[in-house]
């Protein structure tokens, strides 16, 4: 099977059959043919090698590809010095594979829409809200991409990123207050495409409609309650300036 290695120099590694360790040359090259199912983190590891010094050493380059029968070098032990001895074919040794992480990119794709009746939901007629701000970060509190909302329908996509936990966050505009939650956990596997809404209504369609009508009548209530306690003060003066003094 090929191992991919993306620009971020992991690669999408799958569990290798095994590892044989191979006997120097009569140049001194300890080289290593890959099998079926190979993958160079198991190459590297079960070599005692790292990696990069396993790439450097081959001359691959992120995004190059291992194919079974591809020979790569583990390293240099001097040349071999001939004996009388009779020739004895070298035993390999076959080690039980391990487990290899598996890497890879997805992408995200994030959209802030102009949630016109306030329901948290994205309906038919339903806009790009723009002027918000989107971002994407680590655990770790690292951002991973930022970027400004527009008007495109189909939002914005960070491309590129590597698989694991990420935090997706929205801040509405001005003149905006959020209808959804503006921060969510995401977990991104390799190849995967996570698609991400965020609403907004406008301050004023919150501040009008019902809630604004029935401010009005609660007002018109309390200023005639108002004249109401003022008419029945005045009613008592004048009640007590006629009463006689010996009723009093």
């Amino acid at each position: 099977m090929a191992v991919a290695w993306g620009t971020a120099g992991r690669g999408v590694a799958a569990q290798g059959t095994g590892f044989v360790t191979p006997t120097p040359g009569p140049d001194g090259k300890i080289i290593y043919i890959v099998q079926q199912d190979d993958a160079l983190w198991t190459i590297a590891a079960l070599s005692g090698k790292s990696v990069e010094e396993l790439m450097a050493l081959n001359g691959i380059q992120p995004g190059d590809f291992l194919n079974p029968g591809m020979q790569l070098l583990l390293g240099i032990a001097g040349p071999v010095q001939p004996t009388a001895a009779p020739d004895v074919p070298p035993t390999a040794t076959r080690l039980a594979p391990t487990a290899t992480p598996v890497f890879g990119t997805g992408e995200i794709c994030i959209l802030l829409f102009q949630d016109a009746n306030g329901n948290a939901r994205l309906d038919t007629g339903e806009t790009a809200l723009p002027g918000g701000q989107i971002s994407i970060a680590e655990p770790s509190g690292i951002v991973a991409g930022e970027h400004t909302t527009g008007p495109e329908a189909e939002g914005f996509c960070f491309a590129g990123l590597q698989n694991g936990d990420y935090n997706i966050s929205a801040a509405a505009p001005q003149d905006h207050n959020p209808t959804t939650a503006m921060n969510i956990p995401v977990r991104l596997s390799p190849g995967e495409i996570k698609y991400i809404e965020f609403g907004a209504q406008a301050s004023a369609a919150i501040g009008g409609g019902q809630g604004g009508s029935r401010s009005t009548v609660l007002g018109i209530f309390g200023v005639g309650l108002l004249l109401a306690a003022g008419a029945l003060g005045y009613f008592a003066a004048r009640y007590n300036r006629r009463t006689p003094m010996s009723l009093r």
